[in-house]
């Protein structure tokens, strides 16, 4: 109703398009390890929104890590895992062992983080988390790269 009052439009059709957002994805804790292999079939990786995430940023991060593995497969050396304190890794953590029965994707945030060590007042908590996510992917990128 509002568009026909717009002068022009009175005799105006309008029709509804689309459809709701879909996110095609696989039931990641049944069917993933954590280095985005198959559980079935490792020489298959899946990367992307395929793996359970939700997000650009989360979904090129999963690309570029079942890129970096498989391309590491081919060589025969050690595949990847983040560690579970950094953002990849907490991704990689909950889409490979949260309960697969109603799997949803995830965005990373927060909550995916293990619990720090120590108490940290609740103003502290999110800059604690991000100086650990920091500390120690510097350390995992010295021994892996």
């Amino acid at each position: 109703r509002v568009f026909r009052m717009i002068p022009g439009l009175q005799n105006a059709r309008f029709h509804r398009l689309g459809s709701f957002h879909r996110n095609t994805y696989i039931n990641a804790p049944k069917s993933l390890l954590p280095t985005l292999q198959t559980r079935k079939r490792p020489e298959l990786f899946i990367a992307g929104q395929l793996t359970g995430v939700e997000g650009y940023l989360e979904s090129t991060a999963m690309g570029l890590l079942a890129g970096l593995n498989a391309a590491r497969r081919c060589l025969g050396l050690p595949l990847l895992v983040p560690p579970e304190t950094t953002a990849i890794g907490a991704l990689v953590h909950y889409i490979t062992s949260a309960s697969p029965v109603g799997f949803q994707p995830m965005n990373v945030n927060f909550g995916l983080f293990p619990p720090l060590g120590e108490t940290v007042p609740k103003a502290n908590r999110k800059a604690a988390i991000v100086e650990r996510a920091l500390r120690d992917l510097e350390r995992w990128k010295e021994e892996w790269f």
